[in-house]
C-alpha cells in the first residue's frame, strides 16, 4: 500500500476494491495484484487491464501532431527518417525546411549543421532536399509509415524529405528523384 493510501477511506482505491470484490466485478493483474473492475490499468504496476480490448490503428492514414513528430521549429515539425540520416519536415516550403531541418540537426542530433560539416555552406544542404506529398500511416507497434504520394491522394500531406548525403561533390545539375521513397 502507498504511503498516501488509506484503506479506510471511502474514495481510496482500498473500499472499491472491496466492493468490487464483494461484486465479483475485480480482475487480477499479471503481478498478482487485485484491480477493481473500472480499474483500466492496475494501481501498482500500471499494466493494462488485459480484459480491456485493444483497439487497432494499423494501417490508417493519418496527419501528423507534435506527438508523432521529434520536434516542432517556426511551427514546423520535424522527425528523423531511420538510421541512415534522412529525416522530414511538415511543409512545402524547401527554404523553411532547410532552416528548421539544420535547427533540428544541431539541437537535437548535436551536428555542427544539417550536413554534419562545419566547413560546408548551409545552401549545398539544398540539393539534398525533395519537396512533395506524403502519407502517412499508423503501425501495429504505434509508430508510423511515411510514403510518397501525389498531392491528390486522400490524407496527403506537404512535406520536404532531407536525404542525407554521401560524400561527393554537390550533385549538377538538381534532378528530383524519379520514384517514390518509402521509410
Amino acid at each position: 500500500m502507498a504511503l498516501d493510501e488509506n484503506p479506510n477511506r471511502p474514495g481510496s482505491y482500498w473500499y472499491e476494491l472491496a466492493a468490487d470484490e464483494k461484486a465479483g466485478r475485480f480482475w487480477k493483474c499479471r503481478c498478482g495484484e487485485r484491480n477493481p473492475g473500472t480499474y483500466d490499468t492496475c494501481h501498482f504496476c500500471q499494466s493494462p487491464n488485459p480484459t480491456e480490448p485493444v483497439v487497432e490503428d494499423t494501417g490508417r492514414v493519418f496527419t501528423p501532431g507534435p506527438d508523432d513528430m521529434e520536434d516542432c521549429y517556426d511551427g514546423v515539425l520535424v522527425a528523423s527518417l531511420g538510421e541512415d540520416g534522412d529525416a522530414i519536415a511538415l511543409t512545402g516550403d524547401k527554404r523553411q525546411a532547410l532552416e528548421v531541418l539544420d535547427q533540428y540537426y544541431r539541437r537535437v542530433c548535436g551536428q555542427p549543421n544539417l550536413l554534419d560539416d562545419a566547413a560546408a555552406d548551409l545552401r549545398d544542404a539544398y540539393y539534398w532536399l525533395d519537396c512533395g506529398h506524403a502519407v502517412f500511416t499508423r503501425r501495429a507497434d504505434g509508430g508510423w509509415t511515411v510514403t510518397a504520394a501525389a498531392e491528390d491522394t486522400p490524407g496527403a500531406v506537404p512535406v520536404v524529405w532531407f536525404s542525407h548525403p554521401s560524400p561527393g561533390p554537390v550533385p549538377v545539375p538538381y534532378a528530383q528523384s524519379s520514384g517514390p521513397k518509402i521509410w
